[in-house]
C-alpha cells in the first residue's frame, strides 16, 4: 500500500492577488497599495475577492472583482429575491487620494482601472431555493445577523457556479463560525451538512452546479471540550490523490474565545 501523496505540495490554489513589475521598488509599492485598498473597502462593506496590479510600458493596470454587502435586509423577510433593488454606490475621492499618494514617485503616464460587480451575477431563483433550504437556520446560526445570512447565499450562489475562488468563502464560514458559542457548534455541523448537500444536487435538478464533491474538516476544541478533536463532512466524491481531477484546495485559521480553530477545505469541481 502507497502512503497519501501531500496535496500542499502537488496542488496549490492560485493566489488571489499579483503584482506584476521588474524592480523590487515597483513590486513592494504594488503589495502595499493592495492591502491598503483592501482595507478601504472593508470599511466601505464591500469584500475584494480577487485582485491583480500590472506595470506594463509605462502603465499600471488595475483589475478587482468586488462583492458589495447587503445594508437594507428588511425587503428580503417579506417579498425574498424577487425585489432585490439594492442600490450599490462607491465614491471614488478616497481612491483617487491613495493613487497618488503610494504612485506619485513613479513615472506612469496611464492608470487603467477595471471593475467587476459580482452581485449581478447571482441567479434569483437559486437565491430563492437556498434561501427556503437554510432558512430555519436563520434563528441559530445568524441570530441578529441577517444582513450577513443574506450575504452568505448570493456567495453560495457565486461559488457554486465557479465565479469565486475557494479561499473567500472559507473565509465567510470562518466569519460566522467565529461568533458561536460552544453550545451552537454541533448545529453549525449540522447545517454545514446540509449546506454541501443543497449544493451538490442531482443532473436533474434545474439547480444542478459544476461541483462534486466537497470535504470539510475543522481541528480546535469543538463543543468547548478541553482536548482538540477533529470533525469531517464529506458530501460527494473528493478524490485527493489522483492529479487528473480538477481539485481546489484552502485553509483557514479562525481564532475565538474558546481557542483556535483550523479549516481546511477541497472542492471537486466537474
Amino acid at each position: 500500500m502507497g502512503q497519501k501523496s501531500n496535496v500542499l505540495t502537488l496542488r496549490k490554489s492560485e493566489n488571489s492577488s499579483t503584482a506584476l513589475a521588474r524592480n523590487s521598488k515597483t513590486f513592494i509599492l504594488g503589495f502595499t497599495f493592495l492591502n491598503f485598498f483592501e482595507k478601504l473597502l472593508s470599511n466601505k462593506n464591500v469584500l475584494l475577492v480577487n485582485k491583480e496590479i500590472n506595470f506594463e510600458a509605462n502603465k499600471l493596470y488595475l483589475n478587482f472583482s468586488l462583492f458589495f454587502r447587503s445594508t437594507k435586509v428588511l425587503n428580503y423577510r417579506r417579498r425574498g429575491f424577487n425585489s432585490d433593488k439594492q442600490k450599490i454606490s462607491f465614491n471614488f475621492e478616497s481612491f483617487n487620494a491613495l493613487i497618488k499618494n503610494h504612485f506619485s514617485l513613479l513615472r506612469t503616464n496611464t492608470v487603467q482601472l477595471s471593475f467587476i460587480n459580482l452581485n449581478k451575477s447571482a441567479d434569483r431563483k437559486f437565491l430563492t431555493f437556498l434561501f427556503k433550504k437554510l432558512k430555519r437556520f436563520v434563528g441559530v446560526i445568524f441570530s441578529r445577523r441577517f444582513n450577513l445570512f443574506i450575504d452568505f447565499l448570493k456567495l453560495t450562489d457565486l461559488f457554486a457556479h465557479n465565479k469565486i475562488a475557494a479561499k473567500p468563502y472559507l473565509f465567510l464560514l470562518g466569519q460566522i463560525f467565529r461568533v458561536l458559542p460552544k453550545r451552537k457548534h454541533n448545529r453549525f455541523l449540522v447545517f454545514l451538512k446540509l449546506l454541501f448537500q443543497v449544493i451538490i444536487q442531482d443532473k436533474l435538478s434545474p439547480y444542478s452546479s459544476n461541483i462534486a464533491g466537497i470535504k470539510l474538516i475543522i481541528n480546535g476544541k469543538l463543543k468547548g471540550k478541553t482536548r482538540s478533536s477533529s470533525s469531517c463532512i464529506q458530501v460527494g466524491s473528493v478524490p485527493v490523490q489522483s492529479l487528473s481531477k480538477n481539485i481546489e484546495f484552502s485553509k483557514l485559521h479562525v481564532y475565538t474565545l474558546f481557542g483556535s480553530f483550523g479549516f481546511k477545505i477541497w472542492i471537486h469541481r466537474k
